[in-house]
């Protein structure tokens, strides 16, 4: 809550065009300036106890747009966070159900399927592990 300037000026080109100007000025105070509450007590007296109390209820509203905005940001972190907790759970209990696969294969005699099996899944563990790590990094 300040005041802010911004002018803008664009400079005359070769041809002789007309210079462009523009000035804003932005002020989100909550309360008028002193110049204007002292003409607004020469209307109305009581209007100084209406113009705090609205602000009084402005700057609540605000806060409260605040609070609500932080709880929402927390809620999506702490949904986001449980989301990869979980897919990281399941994503270990995949990897071990087919290192178990494959020690199933090779037990039933069948080792070339099993070596694939468990090969496959080391090396598809290792690229993830590589990729998440690259990319936290970057």
């Amino acid at each position: 809550m300040a005041k802010q300037q911004q002018q803008n000026r664009l400079a005359q080109n070769y041809r002789g065009d007309v210079m462009l100007e523009q000035q804003v000025a932005i002020d989100d105070s909550l309360l008028p300036s002193a110049n204007e509450l002292e003409k607004l007590k020469k209307i109305d007296p009581t209007i100084i106890q209406w113009i705090m109390k609205r602000t009084e209820i402005e700057q609540d509203a605000r806060i409260e747009f605040n609070k609500n905005q932080n709880d929402f940001v927390k809620y999506n972190l702490r949904k986001a966070h449980d989301f990869n907790l979980i897919a990281i759970i399941f994503s270990f209990l995949l990897f071990v159900f087919i290192l178990g696969l494959s020690a199933l294969f090779i037990i039933k005699e069948l080792p070339v399927t099993g070596t694939i099996f468990g090969g496959t899944a080391i090396i598809t563990a290792i690229a993830f592990f590589i990729k998440a790590t690259t990319k936290s990094k970057s």
